[in-house]
């Protein structure tokens, strides 16, 4: 039973405490003034219970102070609670909405003070603001969601600019500035030089003698291909062009053409429109929208000429992240880029180590595995890696297992000087380099393992990530560990076992995130406690269904367009992983900004800092990794028991 009291002087007035806690800080002040007439306090002590599960809701019960404990209606007190509720959060809220009984029992865990409204007035605000009912009826209400990331974007010190964010909102059919210039392939190096020079523009198209596009020639070509040569300008234009010509539709966002440009190294795209190309976008294009870009890091890559000259490029990564968030880019799209830098820091790394070494002594990959491997790095986390090579003859085994030994720990121990003794979080162990074959006998050796550890570093092959050398080879050693991986029923019941926590967090409560036994943790690891369940669902399920996707939210959208994944848990799960992404990223640039050293850094987020609308966001993402064990066991068959 609760009793109504006078307010104590401890306690903050209702006007002050609605004000600053979510939904009701977006309201207008004067509903919000409204509500704190309107409310009453109510007081229980600890060991009270509050309603019983087949108790009809009449009143909102918003907690000032204390705490309560929510459990099954035939579930002892002490046994397992089904929801911790806390200051500024609301008690049986969603069983006032929607007129039904809670279904649960709510206990007080400690003296609780209490904002008591008539639900209907709670009601009748709802309908005048739906975000009120979508705060407490929904996962991840949108409007909540973006503020959310808004609040992690000024946590990361990133000053987000109001309806600033050209590359991510603006499509390149609307930036394209350059006309589409051609010219056949035949005609002479001149001829095309002075064809762009009267339009004005940086490339030109060749055509065939059919009238297809076979080329592109750009004004980077005629400097080094033609100028620094002393080369003949009578020649046919077609013996310098580029082919084929990279394409990008004109619907895709700008920052997906700065992706395209970065991965293949250009600076031009041909736009096209219902399959005929209808213009060009330049990287000036989309420099021009915001002044700034990646570009410049990944031209400082490619010009580095030694090892020691990439190192400074560690203190370069967190700003361009930053500079990032802050044209308005989600945290996936800024894992995607850095990803790429990386990408860029190896491909010069391990071309210097052949410089070094010699020539290797047969085709070799390396393959990029965990958060690289996804595509989903974070500063102060240098990208995890191994070598593949194609199996050699038996009397060239021995050189090549030297060769490439060698190559791995070079390779390793200059990422990690890149990264200031940062060293990649890695499941990987033993060697870092064996042949096509010895990693296929690696695979089956772990999977076949019943140790929980040796799932995972099977599982790491499975979706690693190609990223420099012969990319068929490591191609085909990836799809060779998946197409086993998925035959072996047991291999992925064992994983399972590793992705899924027995008792996964359920709320923060007190300052603790706590699971369903009460146990408590005062930090919250962002990574290892949310996003590798959510991460390693993703992984699993598309694994065994066998769908593309290299990045998460890629894996989760292949799975609801095929039907594994209903729209609404799709929405939820990714929204779950987008926010962990961001609450990550943003822990990162905090850390980076003062001053910590990648070595130090950490994904580990103080529970008590967390503000009431990251616990509230938080309490979702719980629930969907929850669902994530439910989704698997139903469109899988895979359990934590077996199949």
């Amino acid at each position: 039973m609760m009793h109504t009291t006078s307010l104590p002087e401890t306690v903050c007035l209702p006007s002050v405490f609605l004000a600053a806690i979510p939904p009701f800080s977006e309201l207008p002040p004067g509903v919000v003034a409204q509500m704190a007439e309107a409310v009453r306090v109510d007081f229980c002590p600890a060991g009270t219970r509050l309603f019983s599960h087949d108790e009809r809701m009449e009143d909102f019960l918003l907690i000032q102070a204390g705490g309560v404990r929510m459990v099954l209606p035939e579930t002892a007190d002490e046994g397992e609670a089904l929801d911790y509720i806390g200051p500024g959060q609301a008690v049986g809220v969603r069983a006032l909405f929607s007129g039904d009984a809670p279904g649960c029992r709510a206990v007080a865990l400690a003296d609780t003070f209490f904002f008591r409204l008539d639900g209907e007035m709670l009601l009748t605000l709802a309908r005048e603001f739906p975000a009120l009912r979508a705060y407490y009826c929904e996962r991840f209400p949108s409007v909540h969601l973006e503020l959310a990331l808004a609040h992690l974007r000024r946590d990361g010190d990133v000053r987000a600019t109001a309806g600033f964010r050209p590359i991510f909102a603006l499509t390149v059919g609307e930036v394209a500035r350059s006309p589409v210039v051609d010219i056949p392939g035949g005609a002479s190096i001149v001829a095309a030089a002075a064809r762009m020079a009267d339009f004005g523009v940086g490339s030109i198209l060749l055509r065939d003698e059919d009238g297809r596009v076979a080329g592109i020639v750009t004004d980077r070509d005629f400097r080094y291909k033609v100028l620094a040569r002393g080369g003949d300008m009578a020649r046919p234009v077609r013996e310098i062009m580029s082919s084929p010509v990279c394409v990008v539709d004109h619907r895709e966002a700008c920052f997906g053409a700065l992706t395209v440009m970065m991965q293949r190294r250009v600076h031009h795209l041909a736009v096209e429109r219902d399959g005929v190309i209808t213009g060009m976008v330049t990287s000036h294009d989309i420099l021009a929208l915001q002044g700034r870009s990646p570009f410049s890091l990944f031209a400082d890559i490619e010009a580095a000429r030694d090892v020691s000259s990439l190192a400074g490029l560690c203190e370069r990564i967190p700003r361009t992240a930053r500079a990032l968030l802050e044209d308005g880019a989600g945290a996936a799209h800024v894992g995607r880029m850095l990803s790429m830098v990386w990408d860029a820091v190896l491909e010069r790394v391990l071309t210097l180590i052949q410089g070094e070494l010699g020539p290797p002594p047969t085709p070799f990959c390396w393959l990029a595995l965990g958060d690289a491997g996804r595509m989903e790095q974070v500063p102060g986390e240098p990208p995890d890696g191994v070598v593949v090579y194609q199996d050699p003859p038996p009397e060239e085994a021995g050189r090549c297992r030297e060769y490439f030994a060698g190559f791995a720990r070079r390779a390793l121990a200059h990422i990690r000087a890149i990264g200031q003794d940062a060293e990649p979080r890695s499941v990987h162990a033993g060697s870092r380099s064996l042949s096509f074959a010895e990693w296929v006998a690696y695979f089956s050796g772990h999977a076949a393992d019943d140790r929980p550890e040796s799932a995972a570093l099977a599982y790491a092959l499975c979706e690693a990530r190609p990223v420099f050398g012969f990319l068929d080879l490591g191609k085909r050693l990836c799809a060779n560990c998946r197409q086993r991986a998925r035959r072996d029923t047991g291999f992925l019941v064992r994983l399972s076992r590793t992705i899924f926590p027995d008792h996964p967090p359920l709320a923060v409560y007190g300052g603790e995130v706590v699971d369903a036994l009460g146990r408590g943790t005062r930090v919250f690891d962002v990574k290892a406690q949310g996003l590798s369940p959510l991460v390693g669902f993703a992984g699993l399920a598309s694994l065994a269904h066998d769908l593309p996707g290299a990045h998460s939210l890629s894996r989760l959208t292949a799975l609801r367009d095929v039907g594994h994944l209903t729209p609404d848990g799709f929405t939820r799960i990714a929204s779950a992983v987008d926010y962990l992404l961001h609450l990550r990223l943003a822990h990162r640039l905090r850390q980076a900004r003062a001053g910590i050293r990648p070595t130090d850094m950490d994904d580990q987020v103080v529970a008590a800092d967390l503000d009431a609308l990251a616990v509230r966001m938080l309490k979702d993402v719980f629930a969907a990794m929850g669902e994530t064990g439910q989704q698997l066991a139903l469109h899988t068959g895979l359990t934590r028991e077996g199949p």
